[in-house]
């Protein structure tokens, strides 16, 4: 996952887009933003548990993912003002913009965990390693963090993780048609793993990377834009739960290793670890500095002081310290995709609500088939939220 450090993300893309389609291309960070470690194990879990039956929910996810993070953009575009901005204005002062926080800073450091472990994980492909190894891991985090210089490992981080998402198209490829390649039929859809594959597609804390992005943009380039992100973004999600379906089992990176070696020799080891490092570091650095930036826009923090700073420190700690807990790497990264995903209705109502005040958007307020494509959404989200509780009761 990629993560630009500047407040005025849009600023820096401008400068590097001059074509249309150059200027939809920076909306590729929303794509960016949700391949990580985190669709890796949850995706692989939904094809080892359900096979090809998973790949309806995929579908969905980027359906919903698109129609919110657009409401979230035009919200911001239309109205030339940041979704926390918004949040903090007169009408919903008071105890929502702390909540929200909250939400947001929680969801980081559950993925904060998953993003540590499965840096981890990769690096346990290529070498051998113990827990410790976060450590080391944790403070190059914090460094860049407190120097603010990610741009340039974004850039090579990035290309690794693009690497990592053609292995799964060539792979899924193979086994979709490939005649000595066994997929497994599962058993079925989780509601767990429904909601951990629409919590890692629809990152709660993307709604305010779209917000930010949508500074100074134009509709028609987002629209573009996110369509191109979330269709990619689709495939490779719906590629990883192709080779999941090829798996006995799936318990660790070893076992997602062993079945891609399978399909694609020797190299599918290699090029799975470099991927999974690249996508784990670069999303370790982008979750404590999306939760500082929710709150420089929800409570007004400003960049460099103590409370933003104070903010990604402690998503950063609380990743690390679940990471050194020695709980299953697999276990605690879909966990936290769980979490998201039932975190996110509730950030998603908020910004629906939003994108339906004509006295902010005027005509740019939702079509009737976004308010249908919204309120369904919704709704089954909040049943399969309210489903898993019910389950745990």
């Amino acid at each position: 996952m990629q993560f630009v450090v500047n407040c005025d993300l849009y600023q820096y893309a401008k400068a590097i887009a001059t074509s249309s389609w150059g200027r939809a291309l920076v909306w590729s960070l929303i794509a960016a933003a949700f391949i990580g470690p985190g669709t890796v194990a949850t995706a692989t879990r939904a094809g080892t548990l359900g096979g090809y039956g998973y790949l309806p929910v995929v579908a969905l996810a980027a359906l919903a993912g698109y129609v919110f993070m657009e409401m979230a953009a035009r919200v911001t575009i239309v109205s030339q003002r940041p979704l926390g901005e918004l949040l903090r204005g007169r009408r919903y002062s008071g105890v929502l913009p702390p909540i929200l926080y909250l939400a947001v800073a929680f969801g980081c450091a559950a993925y904060q965990a998953g993003n540590l472990l499965g840096a981890l994980g990769g690096l346990g492909l290529l070498l051998p390693v113990s827990r410790y190894w976060l450590l080391p891991l944790a403070t190059g985090v914090a460094v860049l963090l407190w120097w603010g210089s990610t741009r340039s490992i974004g850039r090579v981080m990035t290309v690794l993780v693009v690497g990592m998402g053609l292995l799964f198209v060539v792979a899924a490829v193979r086994i979709a048609t490939g005649t000595d390649i066994v997929s497994v039929d599962g058993g079925g859809i989780d509601t767990g793993t429904l909601l951990a594959l629409l919590g890692t597609t629809i990152v709660p804390y993307n709604f305010f990377l779209a917000a930010g992005l949508g500074t100074g943009a134009e509709l028609p380039d987002m629209r573009r834009g996110l369509g191109l992100s979330f269709g990619v973004g689709a495939l490779i999600t719906g590629c990883i739960v192709v080779v999941g379906s090829a798996a006995e089992n799936f318990i660790s990176f070893g076992d997602l290793s062993a079945t891609l070696q399978g399909v694609l020799g020797d190299y599918g080891r290699l090029v799975l670890g470099v991927g999974l490092f690249a996508a784990g570091f670069s999303s370790a650095t982008t979750a404590p500095l999306a939760a500082a930036l929710a709150g420089r826009q929800l409570l007004g923090f400003e960049a460099g002081e103590a409370k933003f700073r104070t903010t990604w420190i402690a998503v950063l700690l609380c990743g690390l310290t679940v990471g050194l807990t020695g709980w299953n790497m697999v276990g605690v990264i879909v966990a936290a995709q769980v979490i998201n995903g039932l975190l996110l209705p509730f950030i998603a109502l908020v910004v629906f609500v939003l994108a339906n005040r004509r006295g902010l958007l005027g005509k740019h307020t939702n079509h009737w088939w976004q308010n249908v494509v919204g309120v369904a959404v919704l709704a089954f989200v909040f049943y399969k939220a309210g489903q898993f509780f019910w389950n745990l009761l």
